[in-house]
């Protein structure tokens, strides 16, 4: 990248992968709007190389989706399971309290 909005460009570019690493998407977007404005400016070649490293942002991006859904999934679960235990739980002291 070798015109003047190199230095900004370079470093949005740093901030976006610092935002996806930790998981900051509000600021994410944010810098997506702000590099947004820049990329009418840059050279095919540059544009490809963000294409590039977004392409690799994109995988990351869907691995940790993946890892959100399966957390979700566990959360759901466990909860399904400590309902289940206090129903368990429940019937036992009724049965307890009768006798």
């Amino acid at each position: 990248m070798a015109n003047g909005g190199e230095k900004d460009i370079l470093s949005i570019e740093s901030q976006i992968d610092e935002a996806i690493e930790n998981e900051d998407y509000e600021k994410l977007n944010q810098l997506l709007d702000e590099r947004e404005k820049l990329l009418p400016k840059l050279s095919g070649e540059e544009l490809m190389e963000i294409y590039k490293r977004d392409e690799e942002r994109k995988k990351k991006l869907e691995q940790k989706l993946n890892e959100f859904k399966e957390m979700a999934l566990k959360t759901i679960e466990g909860e399904k399971m400590m309902k289940s235990y206090f129903m368990m739980e429940d019937k036992g002291n009724t049965i307890d309290r009768k006798g």
